[in-house]
């Protein structure tokens, strides 16, 4: 009967030793790992290179996209800022009359700003752009009308239909124009274009847990002799299995460090070109990057795929070696 108890108390002994593993020899066990996962990329620099690339190359499409929306976003939001409604008046109307209008509008919430342009204004700045002064201080009657230029707040661009609407009834406005539809447009290439990132980064992912699964399987077939030892001597499968996860971690990080690397190089390669275009619309703007918060989701989102991969990988083949 004491024997039986003796055996019965050594599993307990075994399980109990497995979680008396201290916090020191846990952390020492893990940074080996690390360490062989790290010898073991750079002990095949081409292969590991080629495998790296292909993440990489797989992370920044995503990754690219997202900043081409950011920078869209970015500029849209620059441009709602000055996004306006143009009002002209009919040319039956006074000077007195348009001031009442714009006195009005000025005490309307919606509204940023409003800027009147008589036809004395409008003619000069006309001359000003065409270049055509002498042709149109020939004229006998000024063809100009005076207009509204009126500024919506960003806040306040849903609302532009609606003020659209009142001025067209207004009795002294002649013709409401509305630079509203190119920015709805923008809008709406921005939603999709946010679809298309999410279902980019679910297929790439995919993509990249079968490259690091299909590398960690063939490193498992590489090293099958080794685990069966490992076997024979009784090594848990979780200890077997850590240099694998590890590894299969290091290809992530490191496939997203080569994407960020690819991603900062292409962007710093447009950017003075961009930066000129761009600039026709507004000194204001940069042409932004990935920030900080950007960049850590992409490496930790690609370590956490590299694992996955890894984990998936060693579930499927490391019991069959």
């Amino acid at each position: 009967m004491k024997a039986s108890r003796t055996r019965k108390s050594a599993p307990s002994r075994a399980a109990s030793g497995k979680l008396r593993v201290s916090p020191g020899e846990w952390l020492r066990q893990h940074w080996l790992c690390a360490k062989d996962a790290l010898q073991r990329l750079f002990s095949q620099p081409v292969n590991t290179f080629m495998t790296l690339m292909v993440i990489g190359v797989a992370l920044l499409l995503p990754a690219l996209l997202y900043v081409l929306g950011s920078n869209l976003a970015q500029f849209g939001n620059r441009l709602t800022e000055t996004g306006q409604i143009t009002a002209y008046f009919h040319d039956a109307t006074s000077d007195a009359d348009h001031l009442s209008l714009v006195n009005s509008l000025q005490t309307d919430d919606r509204i940023n700003v409003v800027n009147y342009i008589s036809t004395e204004q409008a003619m000069r700045d006309f001359a000003d752009w065409s270049g055509l002064g002498d042709v149109m201080s020939n004229l006998e009657e000024n063809p100009l009308p005076a207009s509204l230029d009126i500024h919506l707040p960003a806040s306040g661009l849903t609302d532009i239909n609606a003020l659209a609407e009142e001025l067209s009834a207004n009795e002294l406005i002649d013709l409401v124009q509305v630079d509203e539809q190119w920015l709805i447009r923008l809008e709406q290439i921005l939603m999709l274009g946010d679809r298309i990132v999410l279902v980019l980064v679910a297929v790439l992912a995919m993509a990249v847990l079968f490259i690091v699964g299909n590398s960690i399987r063939t490193i498992i077939a590489n090293r099958s002799d080794e685990i069966q030892v490992m076997n024979l001597i009784g090594a848990t499968r979780q200890y077997m299995a850590r240099p694998f996860l590890w590894l299969g971690l290091c290809y992530g990080f490191l496939g997203g460090v080569i994407a960020w690397i690819l991603l900062a190089l292409m962007l710093l390669f447009i950017h003075e070109p961009a930066s000129a275009l761009l600039g026709f619309y507004g000194s204001e703007y940069q042409l932004i990057g990935l920030g900080w918060q950007a960049s850590l989701s992409l490496l930790l989102g690609s370590a956490l795929l590299g694992w996955l991969g890894a984990r998936i990988s060693v579930s499927r083949h490391l019991t069959k070696s």
